[in-house]
């Protein structure tokens, strides 16, 4: 599994699953909350003008060549652009 640290409590992470990839948040290296959804569709989000990803619990929001992480509309942490779209493209 590949992680990225947010901050000191939490990290986001990616699980390849034959259909679809897991996107995982840990707390404390817990899993806090997922959410499952295409490559394709992850793939989109970064490159195209969707400013947000996700309804519900998780939520991802992309501006300024970043990305906001919300759980249960919180803000828990931000990740480049770049660092997301390195963790996508490892599990092609």
């Amino acid at each position: 599994m590949n992680h990225i640290s947010l901050d000191d409590i939490f990290k986001l992470s990616f699980e390849k699953l034959p259909h679809a990839i897991r996107v995982i948040i840990l707390k404390n290296d817990e899993e806090c909350v997922c959410r499952k959804e295409s490559l394709k569709n992850l793939l989109s989000f970064t490159n195209v003008d969707t400013e947000h990803l996700f309804k519900g619990r998780l939520q991802l929001s992309k501006s300024d060549g970043k990305i906001d992480i919300k759980v249960k509309k919180e803000f828990i942490g931000t990740v480049s652009l770049e660092v997301f779209k390195k963790a996508l493209s490892n599990l092609k």
